[in-house]
C-alpha cells in the first residue's frame, strides 16, 4: 500500500510540474504579443515610440495588422475591426466605432483591448 501511494505521489508531482511548465510558457508567449513600436501624438507631435511607453492621454494611431498596445478608446476611425478571439473566443472580427454603446466596458463598441489585433481600418486614432 505504501509503495503504491509513493508511486501515485511521484506521478502526480510529475504531472503538476508539466502543467506548471506549460503555463509558464503560455505566459511568456503573452509578452511576445506586445507590439514593439507604435505611433502616438504627444505634445501635439506624432512620435514613434516603444509600446511600453504609451501613457494615459496619448493619441495612438492604429491600422490594419497592428496589435493594440494598451486598452484604448476609439475616437476617430475608418471601418475599424478588431480580433478579440484571444480574450473572448469570438471567431468573427468585431466592428468598433467612436460611439459608447454600453455601460459595460466589455460590451461597448468604442474600446479596443491590449494585445488584440486590428483586422481592418486605417488611420484610426485612439486614446
Amino acid at each position: 500500500m505504501g509503495l503504491a501511494l509513493f508511486i501515485l505521489v511521484v506521478i502526480l508531482g510529475c504531472f503538476i510540474f508539466i502543467q506548471e511548465y506549460s503555463s509558464s510558457k503560455v505566459m511568456e508567449s503573452f509578452a511576445s504579443m506586445v507590439p514593439s513600436f507604435t505611433v502616438v501624438i504627444r505634445n501635439g507631435q506624432p512620435t514613434s515610440l516603444n509600446a511600453e511607453e504609451v501613457v494615459v492621454g496619448d493619441l495612438v494611431q492604429l491600422k490594419g495588422g497592428d496589435s493594440v498596445p494598451a486598452d484604448v478608446r476609439i475616437i476617430q476611425f475608418s471601418s475599424f475591426k478588431v480580433d478579440n478571439s484571444s480574450l473572448t473566443g469570438e471567431s468573427e472580427p468585431q466592428t468598433r466605432s467612436s460611439e459608447c454603446t454600453d455601460e459595460d466596458p466589455m460590451e461597448t463598441k468604442n474600446l479596443a483591448f491590449f494585445s488584440t489585433n486590428v483586422i481592418e481600418g486605417k488611420d484610426n486614432w485612439t486614446c
